[in-house]
């Protein structure tokens, strides 16, 4: 696969791609199972989170791990939450 392909529209400086993620754990994050066919542009959710990367990621908490509730995924699930939240006003209505 040639990457010459590939274009991105994030721009995220040198120094900040060599950071360490926190923990779900550290971070507070849970996925909140019973949210997972709410309306996610309504709440405190990581859909609505400014760090929150779609489809499933988070660009300060890694994807592996436990969770508070002890639970592990690789991924940060859309209906999770952590102490980190900032809305993002795009997504919430």
């Amino acid at each position: 696969m040639s990457t010459t392909n590939i274009l991105s529209t994030q721009k995220i400086p040198q120094e900040a791609t060599q950071l360490n993620k926190l923990t779900k754990v550290s971070s507070g994050y849970m996925a909140l199972e019973n949210f997972k066919n709410s309306d996610l542009h309504r709440g405190y959710f990581c859909y609505n989170c400014i760090y929150f990367m779609k489809p499933n990621h988070c660009a300060i908490v890694t994807d592996e791990g436990q969770d508070l509730h002890g639970k592990t995924s690789n991924e940060i699930a859309s209906y999770g939450i952590c102490s980190l939240w900032t809305p993002n006003e795009k997504e919430i209505k």
